[in-house]
């Protein structure tokens, strides 16, 4: 027998990489086309379904532009159902989106995602520092992360979430200022959004006290709250503060009479209170110890000296839970943290462990568009593949495997 020698076989090692390759992007082809397929369905009904979060958003735009009020005036005795529908972000949301508000809506949500995804995308890339190729691995498995691509198709605020969370992984795996100033003002925006991302600022607060006020952390902090009062002043600046009254008289009487029990509220509180049978008080009540919990897990996940990709994203999960209400979609934010997994998993000790975990979360996430508890698991499984993935000798300056 002839061995074949190492020139005859590079051809066919380069043909077997061409056929993976042509492979993928057929199957990133399909995820793509997919989403778009789903989403012309939805335009399609009567009333269109897609970009509802979104198209949300635009009409409020649109009644800041006319100087009108931004909120539902609620009757006496009205119970708003938190599944329902109505504009309930600060009123920067509205004002900031006010020169969308005349585009064609369809363009506007096809740009929204694109540009979501394409940001969150720049940041993989700058993840990936030894060139696997993770753009291309997260590019074709994005469409098949179920709450990012209902992200998408409702064009939610959410789908902003991945970059993020994802800039604060960079503030952490590379501590410069540039970066930490980046990841503080998207940590601020993202705040004034959604409001619970705000937690997280805890975390990098706690961690620049713990490194004793040195370190990128402070910058992230400092980053964050000029990003914030600055929002906040240019808000005023522009619709005065009568909407921000509006918006806090609005959020009282929500807190106050909203139906936050509900099996697609994922959130503790929710939950508990339906398997045992209990009221709106029941959630209201249980609210209090999940989000003092919350709190608690963000400070001691800052403590966490190996590795702190994994204490931020145990500040991440907690976020999620800090408000009464937390839909399918959310756990969006964990995107960049499973990408992280997968950017460390040669160095990890076990790699195939962190490759099954991802595959695992990606099921359980399928799972949940029939039983949206579910996407706890993922959860749980995705913050198990990034501990499975840290390199055995990570410490504070780790940074991802070069």
């Amino acid at each position: 027998m002839t061995d074949h020698p190492a020139s005859a076989r590079a051809p066919r090692r380069q043909a077997d990489h061409r056929f993976v390759l042509a492979l993928a992007a057929l199957v990133g082809a399909i995820g793509w086309l997919g989403i778009a397929w789903i989403g012309l369905q939805l335009l399609a009904l009567d009333p269109p379904r897609a970009g509802d979060d979104l198209r949300l958003l635009l009409d409020a735009a649109g009644r800041a532009a006319a100087d009108q009020p931004l909120y539902l005036a609620e009757p006496p005795g009205t119970t708003l159902q938190a599944s329902s529908l109505f504009y309930s972000y600060p009123p920067i949301v509205a004002q900031a989106l006010v020169p969308l508000a005349g585009l064609p809506f369809v363009v506007v949500l096809v740009g929204w995602g694109a540009a979501a995804t394409a940001c969150f995308l720049a940041v993989v890339r700058a993840l990936d520092s030894a060139g696997r190729n993770l753009v291309r691995q997260v590019a074709v498995g994005l469409p098949f992360v179920f709450p990012f691509a209902i992200t998408l198709l409702f064009g939610n605020a959410n789908a902003w979430f991945p970059l993020v969370f994802g800039l604060g992984i960079l503030a952490v795996l590379r501590p410069d200022r540039r970066t930490a100033g980046i990841a503080g003002i998207a940590l601020a925006l993202g705040a004034a959004v959604k409001l619970h991302p705000a937690s997280v600022g805890i975390w990098w607060l706690v961690r620049w006290l713990r490194d004793r006020r040195r370190g990128s952390a402070g910058t992230v902090v400092v980053a964050g709250v000029v990003a914030g009062v600055v929002a906040l002043l240019l808000s005023v600046l522009v619709g005065g503060t009568g909407p921000w009254i509006d918006y806090v008289a609005f959020i009282r009487s929500v807190t106050q009479t909203a139906d936050l029990v509900s099996p697609l509220n994922i959130g503790p509180a929710s939950q508990v209170a339906l398997l045992l049978g209990g009221s709106e008080a029941t959630a209201r009540l249980l609210q209090v110890p999940v989000t003092l919990a919350a709190v608690g897990i963000t400070i001691v996940a800052a403590f966490r000296p190996r590795d702190p990709v994994e204490g931020l994203a145990w500040a991440v999960t907690a976020s999620l839970v800090v408000l009464p209400v937390t839909w399918f979609h959310y756990p969006t934010a964990l995107v960049p943290f499973a990408v992280a997994a997968l950017a460390r998993r040669d160095g990890a000790p076990q790699p195939g462990r962190v490759s099954a975990l991802l595959a695992g979360a990606m099921a359980a996430a399928a799972l949940a568009i029939v039983a949206p508890v579910a996407v706890w698991l993922a959860v749980a499984l995705v913050l198990a593949a990034v501990r499975v993935s840290r390199p055995a000798q990570a410490a504070d300056t780790a940074a991802l495997p070069a």
